[in-house]
């Protein structure tokens, strides 16, 4: 342990650098607070990677120059700094201690850098789907806004949701659909203004036509991240930058009436055409439709415009007769699906659903109506 009275300046900055918690990597305990009793008090050691004597851990030449180098100090936990000093002294050379100083320190300077217009508000809404239950955990939940956003609160807004049980099939999306409605208003948009910061981070994991209504209640109007959920279950996106080319396909002739089929997670589009020959069928896909696709922002933002143009292209043609949806995609593409539709510029929306326990065929689950 150090025997250097190390000045009072550097051990200020040392607290500042490291956010008064252990700079050991995978430790980051809180220095200030007893971890089993939440008193305060000062559990800070201080402790010299190259040792303040040519004889102690990892000391050299340099040993006495470098004792009050605020670089040559982390501020550790004591359990930390009596590991790296014994038992694991051999383990942990300078360089490695160095970096885990250095990294964490980074760490903290960009987290306590961020400005109050990045926090967000995490609003959760859907259940298990299938086999497949999401995590809605609030570590998840953040792990997915950093670095780009970071939660305004702690506490989560659950909006509910239900996969469909042995009740009828008409009563499942009415209740669910208003119940949806409710929780909306009362969580959020009757709220909203008190609000200091008012942007949305939205987790949604729920039946399609359900995503596209929830959707249209926090649509463009508010400022919402919409994210997906990944394979391994996180909720960051995979990637940065990353696009796809979205593939418009539109009817030869103008049938009875319009449907749109969104074909991006698995190619559907048969199956609609058989339902219904006489349709005009405008269907949007990719070359290789896979749940696993969306894996960036860029990608949804991009999904969202090729809409836009898909609906208005549709309003030219059929005026204000309702627009039949059937959809497979991923699930933040059903929620930007219904932020991107407009109320009162586009068709009104029968939105289909497709379910093995209800059937071999697709069947209306929600009417959305325009105005």
């Amino acid at each position: 342990m150090s025997r250097t009275h190390i000045k009072r300046d550097i051990l200020c900055e040392l607290w500042w650098r490291a956010a008064g918690r252990c700079e050991f990597k995978g430790c980051n305990r809180r220095l200030d607070l007893h971890f089993t009793t939440m008193d305060k008090c000062k559990l800070s050691n201080y402790a010299h990677i190259i040792a303040d004597s040519p004889n102690g851990p990892r000391g050299n030449e340099h040993s006495k120059e470098l004792a009050n180098n605020i670089d040559n100090i982390m501020l550790m936990c004591h359990d930390c700094h009596k590991y790296i000093d014994n038992e694991g002294k051999d383990k942990y050379s300078a360089d490695t201690l160095r970096a885990m100083k250095q990294r964490h320190e980074e760490r903290m300077e960009f987290l306590t850098g961020l400005s109050e217009d990045l926090q967000a508000r995490i609003v959760t809404y859907g259940s298990k789907v299938g086999d497949q239950l999401p995590d809605f955990s609030f570590n998840v939940l953040q792990k997915a806004l950093l670095p780009h956003f970071y939660p305004a609160t702690s506490d989560v807004i659950d909006l509910g949701g239900m996969w469909p049980t042995k009740e009828s099939w008409e009563d499942y999306w009415q209740s669910e659909a208003e119940n949806l409605e409710y929780y909306c208003k009362e969580k959020i948009l009757n709220v909203l203004n008190k609000w200091e910061n008012k942007r949305i981070a939205l987790f949604g994991f729920a039946p399609m036509p359900l995503l596209v209504k929830l959707g249209t209640i926090l649509n463009n109007k508010h400022n919402i991240e919409v994210f997906q959920r990944q394979r391994n279950g996180d909720w960051s996106w995979s990637c940065e930058d990353k696009h796809v080319d979205y593939i418009i396909k539109k009817p030869d002739n103008i049938g009875e009436k319009p449907i749109l089929v969104l074909a991006l997670s698995f190619p559907i589009s048969d199956r609609i055409k058989l339902k219904e020959p006489n349709a005009s069928i405008w269907e949007l896909t990719i070359d290789n439709p896979s749940p696993d696709f969306l894996q960036s922002k860029s990608m949804l933002y991009d999904f969202g415009r090729k809409i836009e143009l898909i609906l208005d292209e549709i309003n030219r043609s059929f005026g204000n007769n309702p627009l039949d949806l059937y959809m497979s995609v991923p699930v933040a593409c059903a929620i930007e699906f219904g932020r991107v539709w407009m109320q009162k510029a586009n068709a009104a929306l029968n939105i289909y659903d497709f379910d093995k326990r209800y059937g071999d065929h697709d069947k209306l689950a929600i009417v959305i109506k325009n105005k």
